[in-house]
C-alpha cells in the first residue's frame, strides 16, 4: 500500500474503528448480559402473505444500507452499481441518508451516568440513525410495490444498530417500522462486530451493542424464525503482528486489541480480522449463516474492512464523499469479493 495511504488509514482508524465510536474513556467491564426469551413469539408476518426464501428469491428486491461510522451515502454508490449489475431483480436501493455531522450527536451521552456504566439506551443514543433508516424505507415503499422485497446490507457499526432496529430497539411505533418486519426478507452484515466481550479490555460502545447481544428479538434464530435470512460476512484477511512495521499490520494490532475475548492471545499468535474487526466478532450465533473471507479472487489480495477513509473532520460539507482508497485495497464491495456473498440477497 501507498505510504501515504498508510498514514491517512491508521490515522482515520484511530478515529473511525467501527465498534469504537463510543471509546472516548475507559470504563469497568459491566456484568456478562443474558439473553431473556419472551414467553411467546409473535409472527411478524402474516402467514397467507408469506412465502418460502427459495421463492420469494424471485420477487423483486430492493435494498437499504446500512452506513458505517462516518461514511456517507456517496461511499456505496459502486457497491449499488455491482449490486444492480449482478441481480437484475434489485429495482431501488437507498442509503440511510447520514452526513458525517450526524455522529456528533453521540457527545451528547459523553457526561451522562449511563456512558460512564457503560448502560447506554439504543433508542436515546441512537435516535438519528433509526430515524435515516426510515427514512430510507419510506422512499422504498413510495418508489416499490407492497410484494418487493427488502434487503438490508448494514456496513460495520450500521449491522448491529440495524440489527437492533430490526429487533425493535429504536422503540418505532410506526408503519414504516412494521411494514419493515412484514417484507424485509433478508438481512446482510459486513465487516461488522457483533460481539462485546465482558473480558475485552474496555466496553466500546458503551453498553449500546450489548443491549442489542441481550434482546432475543435482535438474535438471528428470531429474525429467522420470522422469516428473515440473516448473513454474516467477515474478513480472516489482515493478521495481527506485534513485531513489524508494516503500518496495516499496526493498525489491525491495535484495533483488534481492546476489543477481542481474550486480550493477551495477540501477544502469542496472530489475530485474524478485515483489519478494524476481528474475525471472532464479525459472526451471529446459528442459525445465522457466515461467510469468512480471505482473498478476493481476482486479484488475491486480502479482504479488509472498507474501501474509503472517512473524514470526520470535514464538518462544512457533511455529505462529501469519503477518501477513495487505492482499487488494489479490497474491502467487501470489491469485485472478486462480493461474488462470495451476494446470493444471499433475497
Amino acid at each position: 500500500m501507498h505510504l501515504i495511504t498508510k498514514v491517512y488509514f491508521i490515522l482515520a482508524a484511530s478515529l473511525c474503528t467501527s465498534s469504537q465510536a463510543f471509546s472516548l474513556i475507559s470504563s469497568p467491564l459491566i456484568k456478562q448480559s443474558t439473553i431473556t426469551r419472551p414467553v411467546s413469539l409473535t409472527t411478524l408476518k402474516d402467514s397467507a402473505e408469506s412465502s418460502s426464501l427459495s421463492s420469494s428469491s424471485k420477487k423483486k428486491i430492493a435494498i437499504l444500507i446500512c452506513p458505517a461510522q462516518f461514511c456517507v451515502p456517496a461511499d456505496y454508490q459502486s457497491l449499488i452499481q455491482s449490486i444492480q449489475k449482478r441481480n437484475p431483480l434489485v429495482v431501488s436501493a437507498k442509503v440511510a441518508p447520514l452526513p458525517r455531522t450526524e455522529w456528533i450527536k453521540v457527545a451528547r451521552q459523553l457526561p451522562t451516568q449511563s456512558f460512564f456504566t457503560a448502560s447506554l439506551n439504543n433508542a436515546k443514543t441512537l435516535k438519528w440513525y433509526f430515524d435515516a433508516i426510515e427514512s430510507s424505507l419510506a422512499e422504498i415503499y413510495a418508489e416499490t410495490d407492497n410484494d418487493t422485497n427488502i434487503c438490508i446490507i448494514a456496513h460495520s457499526i450500521g449491522g448491529w444498530v440495524a440489527r437492533g432496529y430490526l429487533g425493535g430497539l429504536g422503540q418505532s411505533s410506526t408503519a414504516v417500522y412494521k411494514s419493515a418486519l412484514e417484507r424485509c426478507t433478508s438481512f446482510i452484515t459486513l465487516g461488522t462486530p457483533h460481539s462485546s466481550p465482558d473480558s475485552a479490555l474496555v466496553d466500546q460502545t458503551r453498553g449500546l451493542l450489548k443491549e442489542v447481544e441481550s434482546t432475543y428479538e435482535c438474535s438471528s434464530e428470531y429474525l429467522t424464525e420470522n422469516n428473515i435470512s440473516v448473513t454474516c460476512v467477515g474478513s480472516s484477511g489482515v493478521k495481527s503482528n506485534l513485531l513489524t512495521t508494516d503500518l496495516e499490520q499496526i493498525v489491525a494490532t491495535t484495533s483488534y486489541l481492546p476489543l477481542i475475548k481474550k486480550w493477551s492471545s495477540i501477544i502469542s499468535e496472530a489475530v485474524e480480522g478485515d483489519g478494524i474487526v476481528p474475525k471472532e466478532l464479525a459472526f451471529m450465533d446459528s442459525p445465522a449463516k457466515n461467510v469468512i473471507l480471505e482473498k478476493c479472487s481476482k486479484t488475491g489480495n486480502p479482504v479488509r474492512h472498507a474501501h474509503v477513509l472517512p473524514t470526520p473532520w470535514n464538518l462544512w460539507d457533511g455529505y462529501a464523499p469519503s477518501i477513495s482508497l487505492p482499487d488494489d485495497y479490497t474491502w467487501y464491495g470489491s469485485d472478486g469479493v462480493i461474488d462470495q456473498w451476494i446470493d444471499s440477497i433475497q
